[in-house]
């Protein structure tokens, strides 16, 4: 088994922005998506709309208490994250991929996959310039925790109804945090 090392980072308004730059997803944040309306007009602007077939939007909430990346994967499409939660729990993580689907599929058969392919986020909550995001269709991505003893942490999301998620095939490859480098 080949263990892939992530150092995680802080959840920053720089980093947030690097991974809306890369198409990894779309930040939901103060002054982000203003409008010009004039005085006496109220604007609206469509940010996205679900595919078809995944059916309505529902919001969950995410209780995470594992060590592993186990649930790590894509969806067919966009899911918003609402990193609403208590500070006070066991750190969590959240790694994506910064390749898609199928880059990442190929990286991984040939053997080459590195720590460099993903980033490691240490969550962040209740910050409304880094704590709402909208994940990408197709982008990998997953959660763990580091364990320190604390309560498992818990946050939101919302998806489409029947949306699935397309676990990624690891094979050889495992994912950890850095030990002695958590933030």
């Amino acid at each position: 088994m080949t263990t892939i090392n992530l150092k995680p980072v802080e959840m920053t308004p720089q980093v947030m922005d690097e991974l809306e730059k890369r198409g990894l997803i779309m930040r939901l944040c103060p002054k982000h998506d203003e409008l010009d309306a004039a005085p006496g007009e109220t604007l609206w602007k469509l940010l996205y709309e679900p595919k078809e077939g995944y059916g309505p939007h529902r919001l969950i909430t995410v209780t995470v208490n594992r060590e592993e990346f186990a649930g790590f994967g894509a969806h067919p499409d966009n899911e918003e994250f609402w990193l609403i939660g208590d500070s006070d729990t066991q750190p969590m993580y959240l790694a994506v991929s910064l390749l898609g689907e199928a880059e990442l599929a190929v990286k991984i058969a040939a053997g080459t996959l590195t720590e460099t392919d993903f980033i490691a986020l240490r969550v962040k909550y209740n910050d409304p310039e880094v704590s709402f995001f909208v994940m990408r269709a197709g982008i990998p991505h997953g959660e763990a925790i580091v364990d320190c003893g604390k309560k498992p942490p818990s946050f939101y999301v919302t998806e489409s109804l029947n949306l699935p998620l397309d676990l990624t095939a690891f094979g050889n490859y495992e994912l950890k945090i850095k030990h002695g480098d958590s933030v």
